[in-house]
């Protein structure tokens, strides 16, 4: 597979912001954390993308995947706070 073209960016920054995410929600689980009010820890997935996100433009110097990893996070974490924002006002009332 060729590593820079969009499908590859696309796969590489979704799969690290649910690995993390899943690691985030495993420490829930672990340490009996609620779940509900704590939504905003789930920001923490988006890190390891950033790095990547850098070590491909930066040092790898894949333009393709690193406009297509841009992209994806740029669209996932808008996506991500709008939900934070709806769902603070469905808790609020």
């Amino acid at each position: 597979m060729k590593k820079d073209n969009v499908f590859f960016g696309v796969l590489v920054c979704l799969g690290s912001i649910l690995l993390t995410a899943i690691v985030v929600l495993g420490v829930f689980a672990i340490f009996s954390i609620p779940f509900a009010g704590n939504l905003k820890y789930f920001l923490a997935a988006f890190v390891p993308a950033i790095v990547l996100l850098r070590y491909y433009a930066k040092n790898l110097q894949f333009m393709h995947t690193s406009k297509a990893m841009m992209i994806t996070l740029s669209l996932v974490l808008v996506a991500f706070i709008v939900f934070l924002v709806r769902s603070k006002d469905i808790a609020l009332g």
